[in-house]
């Protein structure tokens, strides 16, 4: 078998018989792991390397496949590119990466520095008594972490956070939302970063002492019908005695919390085989789960990982040009106003504006979007601004809208192209409420949107999925709110998609 596995420039190829969990390893290091399942072809097949790997292919690797402990499969020197030096998988500040289950980017506790897992066992240590003195909330350690403590006593080395998990005493979704949000004022409250990804689910974000980012995940856990609901991945017959009372157990040298019974916490998750180690395992809920997480809990994170990368590629010459968009709609912004990007994407169109001294301030959804554009402003020392913003939250976008709207009196324009196409048509909601908001004084709204995506097929190299907007539920949202069409024209069609524009007026 390890004859007939080959690796090339476009991935591993496998025979037809050779299936199950795969690590991959570039000069000894851990880079992937995947898992190929049984198929009845002869014929081998290529697993391709993923997306967020090539941009590092370009050298010389030692690369070795396993499976489990046993021989290497295979373990070639492999030419990449130019195939000059050697493939080095480093990010910006020097921390090694490897792609995780969920083919994302991650850094892994195998190449994280000096101090990093016990700071990050320490900040779990505040993070648990926080909650517990301000929330009467009382967290264990969960999922992978919990794993990592019953197998290791301690982190996972292919592990890049430390997951806790919470036994939720509501009895209905709104009051376990409504509890999410109270973690996350305590925990702003005492100083920490947190990120909102549902209504059962947060991130805790900190700096860590080899200059990138540590993290760990909150997630509560409640019973709906006598079935234990595990965000957002489980929903089964658990006895409340598997998890309360809690106990301890030993993680990186110190004593935390832990459930009543860890083994069946981990059978639950993992399955019957949770002590064999498998860095592919991906948790895979069915419909009857994730139709009831969606539906309860939602999520706030809908294809930002292809936005973010979407952005991320976009090449840094196209930074100094506005955006088709951008084009149409800047000559239509006078001198005094201030300018709000809603979805601004790789901020081009907020660039040109602040660099013509039109102040402009830019909002997304994919985090790393403003990155270079940000730097950019900063050395021009131009009138711009970026911030983070989630229209899946509502509480995030009202809130961002209301903070515009005080920080910068007098005239507004609202700008946005390509946003609501981009958006579930129920998502669609929480637009409209922030231009009420942004434009209640009198102002100017210059929008476009797909109103046609029949021939538009969704494509990861293009961002996120696209819906058809209707142009008369768009121009009936804004007529009910105050405003006036004063144009509505076609867009040029792109990527198959028909487009409108708009430009629309509020008086004061």
């Amino acid at each position: 078998m390890a004859a007939a596995i080959s690796v090339s420039q476009r991935g591993i190829e496998l025979p037809a018989d050779c299936h199950g969990s795969f690590d991959v390893y570039f000069d000894d290091r851990h880079v992937w792991s995947f898992t190929r399942e049984p198929t009845s072809k002869d014929a081998p097949r290529l697993v391709a390397w993923p997306r967020p790997m090539r941009g590092w292919l370009d050298g010389l690797a030692r690369v070795v496949v396993r499976q489990g402990s046993d021989e290497p499969l295979i373990s070639d020197e492999v030419a990449f590119g130019a195939g000059v030096g050697r493939v080095n998988m480093v990010d910006g500040d020097g921390i090694p990466v490897m792609v995780d289950k969920w083919g994302l980017l991650q850094r892994p506790f195998s190449g994280r520095g000096e101090g990093v897992v016990a700071q990050m066992v320490d900040i779990t240590d505040q993070v648990i008594k926080v909650l517990a003195d301000e929330c009467d909330v009382h967290c264990w350690v969960a999922f992978g972490s919990l794993l990592g403590a019953a197998r290791e006593g301690g982190v996972i080395a292919h592990d890049s956070d430390i997951d806790l998990a919470y036994l939720s005493t509501a009895s209905m979704p709104e009051q376990i939302n409504r509890e999410m949000y109270a973690i996350t004022r305590a925990l702003r409250a005492n100083g920490f970063r947190v990120l909102n990804k549902s209504g059962s689910f947060v991130t805790v974000l900190f700096k860590a002492p080899d200059g990138g980012t540590g993290s760990l995940d909150v997630y509560s856990c409640f019973y709906v019908s006598g079935l234990l609901h595990e965000t957002a991945t489980i929903r089964a017959d658990v006895p409340r005695s598997a998890i309360e009372p809690l106990g301890t157990i030993e993680f990186e040298g110190r004593s935390l919390p832990a459930p009543a019974d860890p083994e069946t916490m981990l059978e639950v998750s993992y399955g019957a085989g949770w002590r064999v180690p498998d860095p592919s395992f991906q948790h895979k809920p069915g419909p009857a789960v994730t139709r009831r997480f969606d539906g309860w809990t939602g999520s706030l994170m809908k294809n930002r990982r292809e936005w973010e990368r979407f952005h991320k590629d976009t090449p840094a010459a196209l930074l100094d040009e506005p955006t088709e968009f951008g084009h149409w709609a800047l000559p239509r912004i006078d001198q005094g106003s201030h300018t709000i990007d809603i979805g601004a994407g790789s901020g081009r169109d907020v660039l040109a504006l602040a660099r013509s001294g039109r102040p402009a301030t830019g909002l997304d959804y994919a985090r790393a979007a403003f990155g270079r554009v940000n730097r950019l402003a900063r050395a021009e020392d131009v009138p711009a601004s970026f911030a983070a913003t989630n229209l899946y939250d509502r509480r995030d976008a009202m809130s961002r809208a209301a903070l515009l709207a005080n920080t910068h009196p007098g005239r507004r324009v609202v700008i946005s192209g390509g946003l609501l196409d981009s958006l579930e048509p129920d998502d669609r909601d929480n637009f409209y409420p922030m231009l009420r908001i942004l434009l209640a004084g009198g102002g100017l709204a210059l929008l476009e949107f797909g109103h046609d995506v029949g021939a538009w097929r969704w494509d990861p190299a293009k961002g996120g999925k696209r819906y058809a907007v209707p142009v008369a539920e768009v121009t009936d949202r804004l007529g009910a709110m105050g405003g006036r069409v004063l144009e509505s024209v076609s867009a040029p069609a792109t990527d198959g998609i028909a487009r409108t524009r708009l430009v629309v007026e509020w008086s004061a």
